[in-house]
This record gives C-alpha cells, structure tokens and sequence, in this order.
C-alpha cells in the first residue's frame, strides 16, 4: 500500500516517470498520452480547483492532468480526497494506462470513460443531458477529423466546424464550455490557428467574446509538446461575471522559457509569472509591457475578431542598433554596454572582466586579453564567479 512507503505517493511518482519515460521515448506518439508536467502545472494553476470540486478533462490521455489537479489541492491546504476526477479517452491502450494512474495516485474512484467524446460523450445528468463540472481541463488532440452524422448530444455545439478539414479543435472547446458549470472555469491547450483563421471558427471566436466567456489567451513557446514543434496557445474561460465581461486578457509568453536539444520546458518562474499576470489583470491590474494587457471588446471588432496574439501584444525586440564607426574600426560602444546597467549592477566586476576602457577614446571599449574568440564570451560569462 502507498502509506508503507517513504513517502504516501511513491507508487504514483514511479508510474509517473514511467509514463513520462514511454513518451520521450515514443517521438511523436508520446504526445498522444502524455502531457508535459510543466504545461499541466500552468493550466492547473490557471483554473484553480479546490476542495469540494468536481474536475473534467474530456481528453484526459494518461490522466496527469486530473492528478495534477487533485495534488494542487492538497498543497493549497484542501482536502484532496474530497475531489472528484472524471475522464473520458477514446484510446483503449490509454485509457488503461489512465486506469493504473488513478489507482496507484489512490484515485481509484475516478470515473474515466471510455469512448470517443466528441461523438458520444459519456458523463450526463439523469435527465440524460451533459453533465456540467466546477472544473474544466484538456489538451485535446490538435487537428483532428470528426464525423459529423455521428455526434450525439449536438446541441453542446452553436458553430459546426468543417467535418473533413482537421478542424475538429474548437468543436472540443464547445464541449468543454458545455460541460462547464455557471460558476465554473475551464484551460485548454489549443494551435494557433483557432486564433486567426476564419469562416466557422471567427464565427466560433465571435460567440464566445459576445457571450463574454472568454477570458484569457496565452501564448506558449514552442516545442514544448511530444510530436510537434509549433507554439500553442492557453484558452481561460470563465462562465462567472460573463454578462460584464467586456475583454480579453492577451499574454504572449512565447520568449520565455528553457531551452533544451530535443524538447523546450516551462521553468517554475516563467509559470509564476503567467500566473501572476494572469490573475493581476482579471482583478483590474495594470499592463505589462511586451508581455501582457487587456484588450476591449471595440478593439476585438475592428479587428474582425482576430485573436492572433501578436496584434495585441507584440513581444518583438528592438531593433539591434549599428554603430557605423565600431563596424568599421573595432570597439564596442560603451552606449550599448550602459544599456545593460541592471545586469552589471547585479554581477559586481563582470563587466570589468569583459571589457577594457581605452586610453585615448572614451566612447568605445575593447574586450579584455582574456577573451581571444566570440566562444569565449560566453564561457567566460557562465564561469564568473559573481554569476555562480
């Protein structure tokens, strides 16, 4: 049993890593069942759940996300065991891998189903309508195909998507926001393209700002799935205070993040600061620059509901300036190194270490002996002792 080991959730942690294990090994498929840690931490910490709850993710793959939630519980002081998990996977072989994931997170109790959920959902009412929950979480499959003939409980969905166009993505979202009760609020991971492209997805976009539901999109960096290189973006809907509501929160956290050879992650700090933002601007919070602000629903229709991140939060650098004197005779401007002040101020003596003021030209430095080749710079820098 869990309690004779060193820690209660030992079995649980050791059939983590495995499952983590089965999708960096699998390539593309891993994405299938597993979503990375760090992601489900941000969608976890984004909707909130507490005790007393009831959470749903209607594509719950290996389950990691409605573990993450009953563990986000019991560390903001709720009792876990008063949280209850519903699931539902389309995949036989993943959802018996979600199975042994309850059991050994002694989530045994977990009602996870097992059918296709777009076309025959399987949690409903006694009346035998959709069944509504306090908390709403998923990553569905991105792209997919559905069959239109086949859905069943068709009035979750006010705009059918193209049923032969790998557009299935925001007809998950509908599910979801039907499944989601009036004080409820749900995170999806979603591509980009629900965002901008049009026909029945801008009219899709149009009925949840109207409707006032939507209250947050976030942008992630990219490479941070099993199987696909391309940036995904965060949906925060919110059914509570909808008939006020008149914006959306847009956070482009794209450029922030940790980089690695085969897959890019989520640090705990760059979680901390979507979180922080996220929450800062739904209480009326000020705008961060280049990373964050709210967008009037008058800015959203004029342009055409277009939710492409960048038009509202463009994180791009500044331009590199050139320094025509420098290109063509040696030397760094000690302009461009005063720009960095906040950085030199933090690491005493690096910049010294770097560079060297010239005798007969205060406006130029040159970098120290030390330093033979571009390559140097950086180790150098990695190797200060101030930065260690």
């Amino acid at each position: 049993a869990n309690g004779d080991f060193e820690f209660p959730d030992l079995l649980g942690a050791a059939y983590e890593y495995l499952i983590k294990y089965f999708a960096d090994t699998a390539g593309k498929k891993g994405g299938e069942f597993y979503t990375p840690a760090e992601v489900v931490r941000l969608l976890v910490e984004l909707i909130e759940p507490e005790s007393g709850h009831e959470v749903y993710d209607p594509t719950c793959g290996s389950g990691g996300m409605l573990i993450q939630s009953k563990q986000y519980v019991e560390e903001t002081g709720g009792d876990s065991r008063n949280v209850h998990l519903f699931g539902q996977e389309s995949n036989d072989g993943t959802w018996s891998i979600c199975m042994m994931n309850m059991i050994l997170h002694s989530a045994g109790g977990a009602d996870i189903q097992n059918e296709d959920t777009l076309k025959s959902p399987q949690h409903l009412t006694p009346n035998g309508e959709i069944r509504p929950f306090d908390r709403v979480i998923a990553n569905p499959p991105f792209s997919q195909n559905y069959e239109d003939k086949s859905l069943e409980h068709r009035e979750r969905f006010h705009t059918l998507m193209p049923a032969g166009g790998k557009k299935a993505d925001l007809m998950f979202v509908q599910h979801m926001v039907s499944s989601l009760k009036q004080s409820g609020r749900m995170a999806v991971v979603m591509p980009h393209g629900v965002l901008f492209r049009g026909g029945e997805e801008r009219a899709c976009r149009q009925k949840f700002i109207e409707d006032g539901i939507l209250e947050a999109v976030i942008g992630l960096p990219a490479g941070l799935f099993y199987g696909t290189g391309i940036p995904a973006c965060v949906l925060v809907i919110k059914k509570n205070e909808a008939a006020t509501r008149k914006h959306v929160i847009f956070i482009n956290a794209d450029r922030e993040y940790k980089e690695s050879k085969n897959q890019n992650s989520l640090r705990p700090e760059d979680i901390d600061k979507i979180t922080h933002i996220y929450k800062s601007l739904a209480n009326g919070g000020d705008a961060l620059a280049k990373y964050a602000r709210s967008v009037g629903l008058d800015e959203l229709q004029n342009e055409d509901y277009n939710l492409n991140i960048r038009r509202y939060v463009d994180n791009s650098p500044a331009p590199e300036p050139h320094d025509v004197r420098a290109h063509l005779n040696g030397g760094v401007p000690v302009s461009e190194v005063s720009a960095l002040d906040l950085h030199w101020q933090n690491y005493p003596a690096l910049k010294e270490s770097i560079f060297t003021a010239r005798s007969n030209d205060t406006a130029y430095l040159d970098f120290s002996d030390q330093i033979t080749s571009k390559d140097q710079i950086k180790h150098l820098i990695e190797s200060h002792p101030e930065l260690q």
